[in-house]
């Protein structure tokens, strides 16, 4: 079975199983026939949904609250949802078998787990700006489907309003099953929303005939605002971790401490990451074929934002700031593996970067550019950022620069541009070296409304390139910026140029909740040899289409099937491709900065 097949069959397998079991023991609320049980189906599986009243808009975050500005917050209600609810209009049902055992098993977010992720507090005069981040950074939320503040004037007190935030779960529970028959077999079982409380717990269990011993397990939990400090909490313990260098199964211990920058008024953020991993040779390989080693890795950073007065001396739609930030990355092999050449993975590494970041970030409302129907928030706005510090790379040491600019805009015809400019250096002895260049640009056509269908037109164009070229990989053709259908790494080039197109088709058909839409693309993708000019290169073309599903009250993301078809490949790929990939999770980070890090190139 494919590898992202398996979120299909868990949603479908649990969806049924929670109809036969918690079915029966709903008949106080209301009986489950066969007739009803019937007209569900039908309706799942068939007919298809109604035009929605909110399907298309795009609206500043802010604007809704604007009139409402300098009011006093004399009361802040929490309004949870249930599956048949809808945030804009609670009037509007939809009753089922399904979302009656939805509601049964869910349990939803608390009230006061809500309130710990509230950053407008009852006395407070209302703020536009503070208020739209608070609802982004609520639907941010992975175990959220949507999420609105709704500002009730309160007429015996002209100067005050209520607040009331509603908000809509999703399923939280989850399966995750991958296998390549019947000696193979992964399985995940999750709940993203454990008691309700905003913590995740997860425990995944591997099944392989050819290891010694034959199971192997991870167990990982993850905490969202730890007693509303908004500083998240991350720790695992694995021993199939195939991440990190990614070459041999390791045994990890992993903790992370998070605090992102989730509203422009915060005023630190920063985080810490700790592991320890070991290689493990559970395959028996040959001695000379088995890497063993041991490493550890440290990684902390804290930034401060500076600027968070400056809104109330120039007024609130004054969203400029700077933030300084600076970052310790530290890997280290306590065992190196034995190597006859040398690789760049198993190297020790240490990085101190320092970044100064000015930022204007504001946020439009929509939907139908990443999801099926949910409100998604997209930047308008910019980022400047300025790296520098002294990197060691195994005994190699030098003094590294970096620049990038992210540029994003709403045009008069509401088309949605994104830029992204980035460079960087490293000097050594007197010498300028793995000089990098990126250059993407993005465009979103404005959503195209039928009677039946949505669609949206998406393009690219994107170069990259790295000059005196010593330490850095070269470039590759499979990832986002090239052709991540290609399924090889055997393209290696110093410049890289790319250009694409995509049509997005959005229908109203719906299979048990899961909305279904389509995709047709053209890409091209030059790559210049490392030892060739840049018009010697080789042109790659591809052609495909594909089709998309996604169930909004699931937790787990879009589930795509492309099938790509290459004109010109190189030896052992193939002319067509068909790949299928789950839990897309596209979206804005959530934080207007990051940790200092190199500039992008990939």
């Amino acid at each position: 079975m494919p590898q992202s097949l398996r979120y299909i069959l868990c949603s479908c397998i649990f969806t049924m199983l929670f109809i036969g079991v918690y079915g029966q023991k709903d008949s106080t609320k209301k009986k489950t026939t066969v007739k009803t049980l019937a007209h569900d189906v039908y309706k799942s599986f068939v007919k298809v949904e109604g035009k929605r009243e909110d399907s298309t808009f795009l609206q500043k975050s802010e604007a809704s609250f604007k009139p409402y500005e300098g009011k006093g917050i004399r009361h802040i209600y929490i309004v949870n949802l249930s599956f048949s609810e809808n945030v804009l209009d609670t009037s509007r049902n939809i009753i089922s078998t399904l979302t009656r055992v939805a509601d049964g098993l869910q349990s939803n977010t608390k009230d006061w787990v809500i309130r710990e992720m509230l950053f407008v507090k009852k006395g407070q005069a209302l703020d536009p700006y503070r208020l739209a981040d608070n609802e982004r950074f609520l639907r941010d939320q992975n175990f959220i489907k949507d999420a609105r503040i709704v500002v009730r004037p309160v007429e015996e007190y002209p100067d005050s309003v209520d607040l009331y935030v509603r908000l809509r779960d999703v399923f939280s529970w989850g399966a995750e099953i991958n296998t390549s028959g019947i000696n193979n077999v992964k399985t995940s079982i999750y709940d993203a929303n454990f008691l309700g409380m905003a913590q995740r717990l997860q425990y995944t269990l591997l099944y392989d005939k050819n290891r010694n011993p034959i199971t192997g397990s991870e167990i990982r939990y993850r905490k969202t605002s730890v007693v509303g400090s908004f500083i998240n909490l991350e720790a695992a313990y694995t021993t199939i971790n195939q991440g990190g260098l990614a070459t041999e199964n390791e045994t990890a211990y992993f903790l992370s401490l998070d605090r992102p920058l989730y509203t422009p008024n915060a005023r630190f953020a920063g985080g810490l990451q700790l592991s320890k991993n070991r290689s493990t040779n559970v395959f028996e390989k040959p001695v000379p074929l088995f890497r063993d080693y041991k490493y550890q890795l440290g990684d902390v950073w804290l930034g401060y934002n500076i600027g968070v007065n400056k809104q109330k001396r120039k007024g609130s739609d004054d969203r400029s700031r700077r933030f300084v930030s600076v970052r310790y990355f530290n890997q280290h092999f306590d065992q190196l593996p034995k190597l006859d050449t040398f690789d760049l993975r198993y190297t020790n590494k240490r990085y101190v970067l320092g970044q100064f970041t000015w930022y204007k970030i504001d946020f439009y409302k929509t939907n139908y550019i990443y999801g099926f129907g949910r409100t998604e928030d997209l930047p308008v706005g910019m980022t400047r950022k300025v790296t520098i510090g002294p990197v060691q790379v195994d005994s190699l040491r030098r003094m590294y620069a970096g620049f990038e600019f992210d540029h994003w805009l709403v045009d008069k015809n509401e088309n949605y541009w994104e830029y992204t400019l980035a460079l960087g250096t490293n000097y050594y002895k007197k010498e300028w070296q793995d000089n990098s260049t990126l250059l993407n640009i993005g465009w979103y056509s404005r959503l195209m409304e039928f009677p039946r269908v949505k669609i949206r037109q998406y393009s690219n164009f994107s170069y990259a390139g790295i000059y005196n070229q010593h330490v850095y990989d070269p470039l590759h053709i499979n990832n986002e910026f090239g052709l991540d259908e290609f399924g090889s790494d055997s393209i290696r080039a110093r410049q890289r140029l790319s250009m694409g197109t995509e049509t997005d088709l959005y229908t109203r058909w719906n299979i048990l909740g899961f909305k279904i839409g389509f995709l047709a693309f053209a890409k091209a993708t030059l790559m210049t040899p490392q030892q060739l000019g840049y018009w010697r290169g080789g042109l790659f073309p591809a052609l495909g289409g594909g089709i998309r599903t996604r169930n909004e009250n699931l937790i787990f993301g879009t589930i795509e099937a492309r099938l790509t078809w290459f004109p010109h490949t190189l030896f052992g790929v193939n002319n067509f491709t068909i790949n299928i990939r789950s839990n897309l999770r596209v979206k804005f980070t959530g934080s207007f900065v990051q940790a200092p890090w190199f500039a992008l190139v990939k």
